[in-house]
């Protein structure tokens, strides 16, 4: 898993291993290893799903056009997580 920008600042690395059958199981692995802060700043707690904006992708493809939250994962799969994107 890679995390970047304000995830990167959260985590304090820039990526992790973990073991996972799924996106859901690997995000919810990363609020246990990470706590409170991590998971204030990446999830709505209403949904329990990523907050707005915020972009998971295995592979290079976002999980949206994959099987969302259920996306299957294999060794050596490649998962990013980035915050919003600003510019002008």
């Amino acid at each position: 898993m890679k995390f970047f920008a304000t995830v990167r600042e959260v985590t304090g690395v820039k990526s992790r291993e973990m073991e996972a059958n799924t996106i859901r199981d690997l995000l919810d692995g990363l609020k246990v290893a990470y706590g409170e802060r991590f998971t204030d700043t990446v999830f709505d707690r209403a949904t329990g799903n990523l907050k707005q904006f915020y972009s998971c992708m295995v592979n290079g493809r976002r999980i949206e056009l994959l099987d969302g939250y259920e996306t299957k994962l294999s060794d050596n799969d490649a998962v990013a997580l980035f915050p919003p994107v600003g510019g002008g």
